[in-house]
């Protein structure tokens, strides 16, 4: 089994719902999975972060998995540690994977934001899985506009020859608009290759709902290959 990444088109478009769903997807199968969000910004004092819910998600508890930097500006990561005056560098989360790899885990990385969002400077989520051979699946909103920015990162990753595993379009509305209604068989004529999965909106739902529901759809990515 891979290394993953769950990267987005975008920052808010279900990244940490996802990477929920396929860890718990892979426990479910016997795999000691984890996930593994290097930076967490955005943090605020009191709530559960992007981090907590990868962590619950898992039947494997380590601290390896806790973010090298929790950063309070919702900014990209390499903006809010210049502002927060604090240095991480490259090595500092490669080392930190290598380490989560000899502990024998199947990693679920997740991104910020989209695929050129530096992490620190230099080095993005691209760097980190050509480093390490991660296949990606990327998260995307369902609606109009999703064709073009999904293409843009599946061509960021192939580019770097960075597998894609599948693209799950998370939201889908119970009424979809005519957009959502087409976008999932378009992508499937532009990536006949990759899996197009749709997640359905639900907007009463817990985070944890939401992850339960969702993890059925997950295991399409979860088999070898």
């Amino acid at each position: 089994m891979p290394d993953f990444l769950v990267t987005g088109t975008d920052t808010g478009v279900g990244k940490t719902i996802v990477a929920s769903a396929l860890i718990k997807a892979l426990c479910a199968q016997g795999i000691r999975a984890v996930g593994f969000k290097p930076v967490q910004t955005g943090h605020e004092e009191g709530k559960l972060t992007d981090a907590d819910l990868l962590a619950s998600a898992s039947s494997e508890q380590t601290p390896l998995t806790l973010p090298l930097l929790q950063l309070t500006e919702p900014l990209a990561p390499a903006v809010a540690a210049d502002r927060a005056g604090v240095r991480l560098t490259a090595t500092d989360i490669e080392a930190r994977f290598e380490l989560l790899q000899r502990g024998g885990y199947t990693i679920v990385i997740e991104g910020a934001g989209g695929v050129m969002v530096p992490l620190v400077w230099g080095y993005t989520v691209l760097d980190l899985a050509e480093r390490f051979s991660l296949e990606a699946v990327i998260v995307a909103r369902p609606g109009l506009g999703t064709l073009n920015h999904t293409m843009m990162t599946a061509a960021m990753l192939r580019a770097r020859k960075i597998p894609i595993r599948g693209v799950v379009l998370n939201g889908r509305r119970h009424r979809p608009d005519l957009a959502e209604s087409t976008n999932a068989s378009a992508l499937a004529r532009m990536l006949p290759d990759v899996a197009i999965i749709e997640v359905p909106h639900r907007p009463a739902a817990t985070d944890q709902e939401i992850i339960l529901s969702t993890m059925p759809l997950m295991t399409a990515l979860c088999e070898p290959r």
